[in-house]
């Protein structure tokens, strides 16, 4: 009896790149960059967490997250335990490594440190 052939394998989605522009113009805010630190550390924020870590106001706070949202560098999901928030975290596409120094994202041509 013969074994029957294995189904073809498909070859991995390329990474998706986010373009230079989107994320320079992000890293260029303050806020935005102390933002994305915390979320590198790949643990799930709501947006009044974040507001006390970044010492910001809700709103001023939501307005960057939203800004970081629409440029594909945070991602949300419903909180399990109040679903009338959300949860942000940093976006899958951005691979975080942790250094004797910190944290490290990669952009493909930018390097962040935090």
């Amino acid at each position: 009896m013969t074994q029957p052939a294995a189904p073809p394998t498909l070859p991995a989605p390329p990474p998706q790149v986010i373009p230079a522009d989107t994320v320079y113009a992000a890293l260029g805010d303050p806020t935005r960059r102390r933002l994305l630190q915390i979320l590198a550390h790949g643990q799930p924020h709501t947006a009044t967490t974040l507001a006390g870590n970044v010492s910001k106001r809700l709103d001023a706070t939501l307005k960057h997250l939203v800004a970081l949202r629409g440029a594909g560098l945070v991602v949300t999901a419903e909180n399990p335990q109040d679903g009338r928030r959300l949860l942000y975290r940093l976006a899958p596409a951005i691979p975080v490594t942790k250094t004797a120094t910190g944290w490290e994202m990669d952009f493909g041509y930018c390097l962040v440190r935090c």
